[in-house]
């Protein structure tokens, strides 16, 4: 939260840091769910799509640049993120103590973390607690199964991963394939576990024979949405498109599907226009991060549109940042709908015509 009588735009970071809280976990409403998670703008790290969080364990870490304690468990949250990441895992820091995301991001880089880190974010219902850092861990479920201080979250997390079947089995068990349960934690594993499923779908058990085609069916249609989502998202999320298609050719290595990812990334890599719509999808990503800050410090209600008036306050050098960025993207992508949303976000926060 930013403290009263602090600049807006001070490109220092906001507020003083908290102590850890003394309050046990009894002490925190712990009916909130994964479900109520609220992202804010994104700073570094791997982007959080919507499916992201589903039937996977969550550990979500409200922390501060300026807090250190928190600094101090960054590197247990990345070792966590390490280890357990490919299990299932995901790792979530929410920054809390105020700052844009690009004021955020060279800091956090500092700091050698590759979690998801956030700005703004904030928890249905979970917003009662009065330091940082603060941890709150979620089941494949989405149930909250802690909350406290992350120096003290540790077995509790490894023990909702080992709980928890691989996402890919949207929440059944396997119990003639009970090895796969393990394996499909790992999505490094895919390939491998796909070609081993698809010998056991001929077995003579049928329980045998029905997990087998269950696995590979699930295994087949990740892979195959991941590519469905690269085409369909090449011109309006090139980035995302592209992160996609080089993810499904890893995991899926060795296989029909791997092969035709592999050909497609091979195809795009040669593509002098679209990897330059790549750079643009991640300069717009950058924009509308700034767009979202900018609005946010100006009290500007989602649904409604910047004045004259409020624009005029921003910053001189945000202004310039925003044109600057809109101006590249229009540059790489002449007439595209990343050129036209970075244009609209310009027209509204920097005008032409309007104060420099």
């Amino acid at each position: 939260m930013r403290p009263a009588g602090v600049s807006l735009w001070s490109s220092a970071l906001l507020g003083a840091a908290l102590l850890t809280s003394p309050l046990l976990a009894a002490e925190f409403n712990m009916n909130v769910t994964a479900a109520g998670i609220r992202p804010g703008a994104h700073v570094a790290g791997p982007m959080l799509a919507p499916e992201t969080l589903a039937n996977r364990v969550v550990l979500l870490e409200f922390w501060g640049l300026n807090c250190p304690p928190c600094i101090r468990s960054m590197p247990m949250l990345e070792e966590l993120h390490q280890s357990l990441g490919t299990h299932g895992l995901v790792v979530i820091g929410a920054h809390a103590q105020g700052g844009s995301a690009a004021e955020l991001k060279p800091q956090v880089a500092k700091l050698g973390v590759t979690f998801t880190i956030l700005e703004n974010a904030s928890v249905e219902g979970g917003m009662d607690f009065q330091g940082i850092p603060h941890c709150m861990l979620f089941d494949h479920t989405g149930k909250c199964v802690y909350r406290g201080s992350p120096f003290s979250a540790q077995e509790a997390v490894v023990a909702a991963v080992k709980a928890a079947p691989g996402s890919i089995l949207e929440g059944r068990t396997l119990a003639k394939l009970p090895e796969l349960n393990t394996l499909l934690r790992d999505e490094r594993q895919f390939a491998t576990v796909l070609k081993k499923a698809r010998g056991l779908m001929s077995s003579g058990d049928a329980e045998t024979a029905d997990e087998a085609k269950f696995v590979v069916e699930k295994i087949e249609a990740y892979g195959r949405r991941l590519l469905d989502e690269a085409r369909s998202g090449k011109e309006s999320d090139p980035a995302r498109a592209a992160d996609n298609v080089q993810r499904c050719a890893v995991l899926f290595k060795g296989s029909e599907i791997g092969v035709e990812a592999a050909k497609l990334n091979g195809e795009w890599k040669k593509d002098k226009q679209f990897q330059a719509t790549v750079k643009a999808g991640q300069q717009l990503a950058k924009l509308e991060q700034m767009r979202d800050y900018v609005r946010e410090q100006l009290g500007v209600d989602a649904d409604a549109s910047v004045t004259t008036e409020q624009a005029a306050v921003i910053p001189a050098a945000i202004k310039g940042q925003i044109r600057s960025l809109a101006q590249g993207i229009g540059k790489a992508c002449p007439g595209s709908s990343l050129a036209d949303k970075a244009a609209t976000i310009a027209a509204e926060l920097a005008p032409a015509g309007g104060t420099p």
